[in-house]
């Protein structure tokens, strides 16, 4: 994609300003609403998707539903009572829908956490939506699901992925006397490319790269450009919120070395500089690296020939091997690296001996239509990290 921003950058210099504005309409965007219940947020939420979302199958709607739809976990009363009534509200990232979090959400869920996820404006409906969505309705959307649900429970954490990661860093950051810490996977406080500058100005004249229909039901195939631009924006003032403004506050992240989408680096710094609680943890997972514990970090090795993984991708740090989708035995494999050549992507999606890693030349070597890993061996150990970190800082933020 970064390639083919250097190219339509050229276009820049050659358009009149005028040339220059999104000629699409603004559209409300589905955002959660002041003062809104969890429960009223819910039935609108299905309202809208089911008037607006295009269907990967008609005859699948249900399941596609469910996938996109924002949820609530409740810990179970008789095995969890007694147990403090601590929240999480998690949040997706961009292109993605609540379905990336539902691995995460349960496994808290299971440790006696009340868990929410929330759907981001301009996602679980159609990419065209992203259009004219804007990081201020991302904002609102997290800022007021936080506030209400911080009214039903004793302490409140917050997290997300990507983008959502980013999203609940500033709300932790603009609201430390209100959280007690943030769980955060693949954070995005840069993009992984050094002209990611770029995506404001080109996102001016154009509206797409380009715009695969999706053979996924619980994320869009494409993003647009203003999409990307506001991504760019939000991480670029995040990452200067955290690092001008250090705080103690508890924050455990967990990243790849290898992530392709986020620069890990970047977000390695605004750990060290930004985030300076003893508390806080970060969990990085490497394929280059040996596995290596430090005072606030542990390195793990991603060089796994037993699981064919060579390395972990921005989607997989998060999910489950079990899950049903996305999951080691899935009935979905990620092979959008091969959309324009069909029969590598079809070797991709039904080789049953694949390699699966972050995509580089050191995969390939293992298997020329090798696929996205979507799932971390280690998801259960790192799921009980996180839940000891959670139950260990819910009465303190020093």
């Amino acid at each position: 994609m970064w390639q083919k921003i250097m190219l339509w950058s050229v276009c820049l210099l050659t358009l009149p300003i005028s040339g220059m504005l999104n000629a699409a309409e603004k559209q409300t965007a589905f955002v959660f609403a002041p003062d809104e219940s969890f429960d009223q947020y819910l039935v609108r939420a299905e309202e809208y998707l089911g008037k607006n979302k295009r269907w990967l199958n008609p005859a699948n709607k249900f399941r596609e539903l469910d996938a996109v739809m924002p949820f609530e976990l409740l810990p179970d009363p008789e095995f969890c009572a007694g147990r403090a009534n601590i929240g999480v509200l998690l949040s997706h990232g961009l292109s993605d829908s609540p379905f990336s979090m539902r691995d995460p959400a349960i496994a808290l869920q299971s440790a006696c956490y009340h868990v929410r996820v929330i759907l981001l404006p301009g996602h679980g409906t159609k990419a065209e939506d992203l259009l004219n969505v804007s990081r201020d309705d991302w904002r609102a959307t997290f800022r007021n699901a936080a506030a209400e649900f911080s009214k039903q429970v004793d302490v409140l954490y917050v997290g997300g992925f990507s983008t959502g990661g980013a999203l609940a860093t500033e709300y932790a950051w603009q609201h430390a006397d209100q959280v007690a810490g943030a769980v955060l996977f693949s954070p995005v406080f840069k993009v992984n490319s050094s002209i990611d500058w770029l995506a404001p100005w080109l996102a001016l004249v154009k509206d797409w790269l380009d715009n695969d229909p999706s053979d996924d039901f619980a994320k869009y195939a494409s993003i647009p450009l203003p999409a990307i631009a506001e991504v760019y924006e939000l991480s670029a003032e995040v990452r200067d919120l955290v690092l001008d403004n250090p705080k103690r506050l508890p924050v455990f992240i967990a990243l790849s070395e290898d992530d392709q989408t986020v620069d890990s680096s970047v977000t390695e710094e605004v750990f060290k500089e930004g985030m300076i609680g003893s508390k806080s943890q970060m969990v990085l997972y490497s394929k280059d690296q040996m596995s290596a514990n430090t005072d606030r970090i542990k390195v793990y090795n991603t060089n796994w020939p037993k699981d064919r993984i060579l390395g972990l991708s921005h989607m997989a740090v998060h999910g489950n091997p079990e899950n049903t989708y996305y999951g080691e035995s899935g009935v979905y494999r990620v092979c959008g690296w091969y959309v324009s050549d069909e029969d590598l992507y079809q070797s991709c999606r039904t080789d049953q001996a694949n390699w699966f890693g972050e995509k580089s030349d050191a995969l390939l070597e293992k298997s020329p239509h090798a696929a996205r890993v979507s799932w971390n061996p280690h998801f259960n150990a790192l799921m009980q990290e996180i839940v000891f970190f959670i139950r260990a800082n819910a009465g303190s933020n020093g």
